[in-house]
């Protein structure tokens, strides 16, 4: 099981724009026991990193991800490690355009963890430096289709050229990767 642990004090909108997210719409939910706070638990690592990444686009946001395996209590196990990782996760101060965000994974494999928590640290920076022209071209993407480039570009009124370069600034490409990555070593640490 994959839990979620979501603070974001001064983010409005951000649970409809979650809620939206097909990751949610499958069966899980998203609950909002205290303003501010948003908390979520899943069954498979891709729909909680789509869901982790769509709340870093948020300054000033943290993300506690919580991965346990096994056993009746495995949901209440995730969501005690998501609680802890979100605690572990450092106030953020106010910045500019690439505000802190901060995200953090626990689980029962410390090493295993610290690895997750890398990755999804250097994906939460890729996110976190986009612009909002960027995450245009971005937003259109749908991932794992080829030869989109032209489309996107029709649909933003841009060349397909402009497209790439938007794509290679962005480090979308290098999110696509880690995050095949990440989805890797979060299912060794569930079935850890």
């Amino acid at each position: 099981m994959y839990a979620i642990i979501i603070e974001a004090p001064d983010a409005p909108g951000l649970a409809e724009r979650l809620r939206s997210l097909p990751a949610l719409t499958e069966g899980a939910v998203l609950e909002s026991p205290s303003s501010g706070r948003l908390s979520a638990v899943l069954a498979e690592p891709e729909p909680a990193i789509d869901v982790a990444l769509e709340a870093l686009r948020t300054p000033g946001v943290s993300v506690g991800v919580g991965i346990s395996s096994g056993g009746p209590d495995d949901a209440g196990y995730a969501s005690a490690y998501a609680r802890a990782a979100v605690q572990r996760c450092t106030p953020a101060p106010s910045a500019g355009r690439a505000a802190f965000r901060n995200v953090f994974v626990e689980a029962a494999d410390p090493a295993l963890a610290d690895a997750a928590t890398g990755l999804a640290r250097l994906l939460a920076r890729l996110v976190g430096m986009r612009t909002e022209a960027e995450w245009r071209v971005v937003d259109l993407l749908v991932p794992g289709v080829r030869g989109q480039h032209r489309a996107v570009g029709e649909a933003l009124g841009i060349s397909p050229q402009a497209v790439s370069k938007a794509l290679i600034r962005t480090g979308w490409h290098e999110q696509s990767e880690g995050r095949s990555g990440l989805v890797e070593i979060m299912r060794r640490l569930n079935n850890s």
